[in-house]
């Protein structure tokens, strides 16, 4: 069990940290040994730290091409390194943003990639003084980025993208997240809840232990993909999403 973390976060080199972390829970699990507080908030950090990295490179890498060279733009040119020709600053930003979460990942877990660091009952090693001191150093720089960000994308929404707004993504379905026990917004521990289009809670207080009770997959002719959906509803009118929309859509409210 103790090498179980190291094999699954494999899976995936952009989120290998939510594999490693499922994979420690399930250990826990089955060896029925609570987490020490600081060993779980450490866990926390470096979930929080893949979340950042993450979403720098959604933003930044991969979107910001798009919405600041404009949809029509030469394909060449759409891309980072078009960005850092029309808007070095931003791109630098956005370029240390992520490399801001990727190194917290390395200094928890040795590795910024498939780090096997978590063990059934907690981590592998604590967060040293001088690791900790680094990442408080760098946090206003990380805050300022994402508030420019922040402002960017909105600018965005109520100009250039308001048109798509309206009708981008725009279907029905559930939304299924993880949030905690008063309703907040959750990326770690609480339950399992869904939500209808609407915001109205559908099913809550689900375990994860019960899984195979309420989720289902279905199958197209067309893909090879497996669509999940909400047993209860049945096919495809269970369908549900997750991910950062549907953490919003799910929680009641996100604390500090």
């Amino acid at each position: 069990l103790h090498r179980n973390g190291g094999i699954t976060a494999r899976i995936c080199g952009i989120c290998p940290v939510s594999h490693l972390l499922a994979a420690a829970k399930t250990g826990d699990k089955i060896l029925a040994v609570k987490v020490p507080i600081a060993a779980e908030k450490l866990r926390r950090l470096m979930n929080l730290a893949q979340l950042t990295q993450s979403h720098a490179l959604s933003f930044f890498h991969l979107s910001s091409p798009d919405f600041l060279l404009g949809w029509d733009s030469d394909p060449a040119r759409r891309n980072v390194f078009g960005l850092i020709d029309a808007n070095p600053d931003l791109a630098r930003a956005g370029i240390r943003l992520r490399q801001f979460g990727q190194t917290i990942i390395e200094l928890l877990g040795a590795r910024k990639i498939h780090a096997a660091w978590t063990v059934p009952g907690g981590v592998r090693s604590p967060l040293t003084e001088e690791s900790r001191q680094w990442i408080l150093d760098r946090l206003p720089e990380s805050f300022a980025t994402l508030q420019t960000a922040l402002d960017l994308f909105k600018g965005l929404l109520d100009k250039a993208l308001k048109d798509e707004v309206g009708i981008f993504g725009e279907f029905p379905s559930l939304f299924m997240s993880l949030v905690a026990a008063d309703g907040a917004w959750e990326h770690y521990g609480g339950h399992l809840r869904f939500v209808d289009g609407q915001g109205t809670i559908v099913a809550d207080n689900l375990s994860e232990d019960n899984y195979l009770d309420f989720l289902g997959e279905g199958v197209e002719k067309w893909s090879y993909l497996k669509f999940q959906y909400y047993r209860p509803l049945g096919y495809p009118a269970g369908i549900y999403r997750v991910g950062p929309l549907a953490r919003l859509n799910t929680c009641s409210h996100i604390g500090t």
